[in-house]
C-alpha cells in the first residue's frame, strides 16, 4: 500500500503556506503563537448550530425518569402514578392531539392556505 498525500499530516511549512497557524508554537517567521479560548469560541459560534427544544425536552424527561427511578429504589417514590391515571392521561392526550390535527387539516388556518384557497376559487369561477 502506498502512502498518498491525503494520508500524510501537514508539516509546519504546509500550514504556513496555507495561511493556517499552529495551535501552540512558532510560526515560520519565528514568532510564538498561542491559541486562546476566544479564538476557538469565535470559530465555533459561526458554525455550531443551537440546541433545539426537542433535545432539551427529551433530556429533561430522561432526567426526571432517572431521578424517579433512583428515589424509588431507595423507597421514596416521587411519581406515585397508578395504571388508571396513565390510561386516562394517554386517552386525553390522544383525543386532544387528534382534535387539533383534524381541525388543522380540514380548515384553512394559515395565511398561505387561505390565499391558496382564494386563488383556486377565483380560478374555478373564471
Amino acid at each position: 500500500m502506498t502512502d498518498t498525500t491525503e494520508n500524510r499530516l501537514p508539516s509546519t511549512d504546509t500550514t504556513a503556506r496555507l495561511g493556517m497557524l499552529p495551535i501552540d508554537g512558532q510560526t515560520s517567521q519565528g514568532t510564538t503563537v498561542t491559541a486562546t479560548d476566544d479564538d476557538v469560541a469565535e470559530d465555533t459560534t459561526a458554525t455550531t448550530p443551537k440546541i433545539d427544544s426537542g433535545t432539551v425536552s427529551r433530556f429533561l424527561v430522561l432526567l426526571l425518569a432517572l431521578v424517579n427511578q433512583a428515589l424509588t429504589m431507595f423507597g421514596h417514590p416521587v411519581l406515585n402514578i397508578d395504571d388508571a391515571t396513565v390510561t386516562q392521561f394517554v386517552t386525553l392526550a390522544w383525543t386532544a392531539l387528534s382534535a387539533i390535527w383534524c381541525y388543522w387539516k380540514d380548515n384553512d388556518v394559515t395565511k398561505a392556505a387561505r390565499t391558496k384557497k382564494a386563488r383556486l376559487s377565483a380560478r374555478h369561477a373564471a
